[in-house]
């Protein structure tokens, strides 16, 4: 196998004197036709002067997870993701080519686009390229993708997983197969340590439905009702056909994922997890209030609500249907998440499927949130954020119908707000009513916090 980059290591003299040795490190990504697909090399990353090992004999695998699962739109971008898994070796590496089951030797389905740092797409005329023999037959237009020096530097044991995009033709052209080859290695850049691995997935043309937001199906994040939303503020939007498939993003605030795409107030969103029914997004910085339009756009099809939007949208976020999403600090290393870090509130036992504490006076208590209102410093939408950002307006505390105050109110992280309290005695035990205000606007009025 022919590489356009190849690193030749050289023993000693001495060492030379008794044999000549040849390493070719593939780690800045093979050349075009290594896939395993019609007319590439059937061996895949197996190939003389490449990899040694056979297809798939090694302890681990290749796997090839679409956005779409196996379907796809004509024309919508999905994500894919190829994850190369082997606990024996330390350093990973991949190529993908997208295929038209009807000619695939010949028509690449679609466009590989990178999306991050990791990986490069390559074809039959990229400079210096020497693809393995009959893979770039005439009038072909074939695509692959691959990793990187960068990928495969940021690669590390057991596994690694490359992200990038795959945009179907805009017509429907049949069933397509993704075809990848994966290979493992020590990292010592010597061909006989590795282990090489095949994968394909077929994908068939999906239905085209519209998209359809449901009644009163846009709502601050977690909060299960609410009036209004805030710019900046997490949204979760409910419906039918708001996405091909399932994607999550990679904290990188993308405005599409896995072809959906968000507007608020005919500004783009910042979206964080899409699926057929729910998608979740960052709402935008926005100046207007009142009610706006919120526009899903899914497979070249669109869906059209409206939402109040205003300055305070606060909004608790919820474990169920009534519990608030709050943590107890332990300063003392005894909780149960968080390397013993903190406890998550809730009645004291397992009944919400997982473990939780119903806190007790002197806890320090979390409260999380959305649309607590302005802070100072502004934390931008759309950008990632970690530290303390106090609202502009005080966040009013009622327990039991007791007033509270907290001590910190704030964003935390992008969009998300924490309240942070010290439980007074006297607010009684079990589920208690909790209710927060701020700019005049009180949240959820069926929220609990569980006290013993």
């Amino acid at each position: 196998m022919s590489k356009r980059r190849n690193l030749l290591i050289k023993s000693s003299p001495f060492i030379l004197a008794i044999a000549s040795i040849a390493i070719f490190a593939y780690e800045y990504g093979p050349d075009p036709g290594y896939t395993a697909a019609p007319g590439d090399n059937p061996t895949g990353c197996m190939a003389s002067g490449c990899h040694t090992d056979a297809p798939n004999s090694g302890p681990g695998s290749v796997k090839i997870v679409a956005a779409g699962g196996t379907t796809y739109v004509p024309g919508q971008a999905q994500q894919i993701q190829v994850t190369v898994a082997d606990s024996t070796e330390r350093k990973y590496g991949f190529e993908l080519s997208a295929r038209v089951d009807s000619s695939p030797k010949l028509m690449g389905a679609g466009t590989l686009t990178s999306t991050d740092g990791n990986t490069q797409v390559i074809d039959c005329k990229t400079p210096a390229v020497v693809p393995f023999a009959g893979s770039c037959p005439s009038g072909n237009t074939l695509q692959w993708i691959e990793h990187n020096i960068t990928g495969y530097t940021r690669s590390a044991a057991p596994a690694a997983t490359y992200s990038f995009n795959w945009t179907p033709p805009s017509t429907n052209v049949g069933t397509v197969t993704l075809y990848a080859a994966g290979n493992a290695g020590s990292g010592a850049l010597i061909v006989s340590l590795t282990h090489t691995y095949l994968a394909s997935l077929q994908l068939s043309p999906a239905s085209t439905t519209s998209p359809t937001i449901g009644s009163g199906g846009i709502l601050p994040h977690d909060s299960k009702t609410a009036t209004a939303i805030q710019p900046g503020s997490w949204v979760d939007i409910y419906g039918t056909n708001l996405a091909g498939g399932t994607a999550t993003w990679n904290g990188d605030f993308p405005t599409s994922l896995g072809g959906t795409s968000v507007m608020v107030n005919n500004k783009p969103a910042y979206l964080s997890y899409v699926s057929p029914t729910q998608v979740n997004i960052q709402a935008p910085d926005d100046t207007a209030t009142g009610i706006v339009n919120v526009t899903v756009t899914s497979g070249g099809a669109t869906a059209t609500s409206t939402v109040n939007l205003a300055s305070f949208g606060p909004s608790f976020s919820l474990l169920d249907a009534t519990h608030v999403a709050a943590i107890i600090l332990r300063s003392d290393g005894s909780g149960t998440y968080g390397g013993g870090s903190y406890d998550i509130v809730g009645p004291t036992g397992t009944s919400l499927g997982y473990k939780t504490v119903a806190a007790k006076a002197g806890d320090v208590v979390e409260l999380f949130g959305v649309g607590f209102g302005p802070t100072n410093p502004t934390v931008p939408a759309g950008h990632a954020y970690s530290g303390a950002a106090p609202t502009t307006n005080a966040v009013q505390l009622q327990i039991h119908g007791a007033s509270v105050t907290p001590f910190f109110s704030g964003i935390s992280g992008a969009g998300l707000y924490q309240i942070n309290l010290t439980i007074p005695a006297g607010l009684g035990t079990g589920d208690q009513p909790l209710l927060a205000t701020v700019g005049g606007v009180s949240t959820q009025s069926f929220v609990v916090l569980s006290l013993q």
